[in-house]
């Protein structure tokens, strides 16, 4: 992050002009719960243009609050990073002014970013996984399903839907929130020296590490299962066991007697052709075919073939009404 100019390496404060009270009022209005009336894309343009102009701590947080907001989690990331160069490049000299508003100023802005309504409720609202068929899933929501396992309403879908998203995406999302709380620690640890230094205290940032490796700590599972990893299934046991684990140290000649057991199986099926045969088709089959486990027919026949389903409930009205004849001879 380079100096906006060498005699002014901060640049001028914005904090009154009227792009940053349009800036402000974007969030004042998302706060009193109109949200869906907000051009969030204008609004993290107009974010975007004054971060050029000046060096300011607001506009990161902004900007990672904003992303939160419109299902970003790439400029959650942007603004977090952002901050931590901030931090790091332009204690002395960035906005707020050390001279004018002290530790408090520099805590302000990030004070919002460990606030459930300001940035941790939104955060968890991001949608991570947006299937065309099988429907659009949160964080909230992998961790809802990390909880309740298959009884959790939905989690047939839900697990189709993770079965049918490339790996890559997964592993995109938990290196996303890894590099999200690691720019986070280093702003803390800068803020919390410099603290330290006034005889103050840092923002806590305990409540938004907490967040994000909840939301982590619910997605890597899927990674590991469905990557062939050797560790794969440790890790599901160890961070998911009430969804993907209930048959843990079970012996391999045990029987199948449930569900989890045969996802258990497959899993290990998938897990050989992957080491073996990587060129194998079959792991990609298998990999959806387990996503069906927890269906019913209905629901599985809407994900094989969505235009099936008026079809197969006319059959099945038609052989209703004609047993219902039957039994009237």
């Amino acid at each position: 992050m380079a100096p906006v100019a060498e005699t002014d390496p901060a640049g001028p404060d914005l904090s009154y002009s009227s792009e940053r009270g349009l800036i402000e009022d974007a969030f004042g209005r998302a706060a009193s719960g109109a949200s869906e009336d907000i051009d969030w894309k204008e609004t993290i343009k107009t974010i975007v243009e004054q971060s050029l102009l000046t060096r300011d701590l607001w506009l990161a947080v902004y900007l990672a609050r904003a992303g939160a907001r419109s299902n970003r989690l790439d400029l959650v990331e942007d603004g977090c990073e952002m901050l931590a160069g901030l931090m790091e490049s332009f204690w002395d000299t960035a906005h707020p002014k050390l001279e004018e508003y002290g530790i408090e100023g520099r805590k302000a802005p990030c004070e919002s970013l460990v606030r459930i309504g300001e940035f941790l409720g939104p955060i968890r609202r991001i949608v991570l996984v947006d299937h065309a068929r099988l429907g659009s899933y949160t964080g909230e929501d992998f961790e809802r399903f990390a909880r309740e396992g298959e009884s959790g309403d939905g989690y047939g879908q839900f697990r189709a839907a993770i079965a049918d998203t490339p790996i890559e995406q997964l592993q995109a999302l938990v290196d996303r929130l890894d590099h999200i709380a690691s720019a986070l620690a280093r702003a803390d640890a800068i803020l919390s020296a410099q603290a330290a230094a006034a005889n103050q205290t840092g923002t806590n940032f305990e409540p938004t590490y907490e967040v994000l490796e909840s939301i982590r700590k619910a997605i890597r599972p899927y990674v590991m299962l469905f990557s062939g990893a050797d560790d794969g299934l440790e890790d599901v046991d160890v961070e998911m066991g009430s969804a993907l684990s209930a048959g843990a140290g079970r012996p391999a000649s045990r029987l199948i007697e449930s569900r989890e057991d045969v996802a258990r199986a497959l899993d290990s099926v998938i897990d050989y052709y992957l080491r073996r045969e990587p060129s194998s088709p079959i792991p990609a089959a298998l990999g959806r075919i387990k996503g069906w486990i927890a269906m019913d027919f209905m629901t599985l026949l809407r994900d094989i073939s969505p235009n099936g389903v008026p079809d197969a409930d006319s059959v099945l009205r038609a052989r209703n009404e004609e047993s219902g004849r039957s039994d009237l001879m």
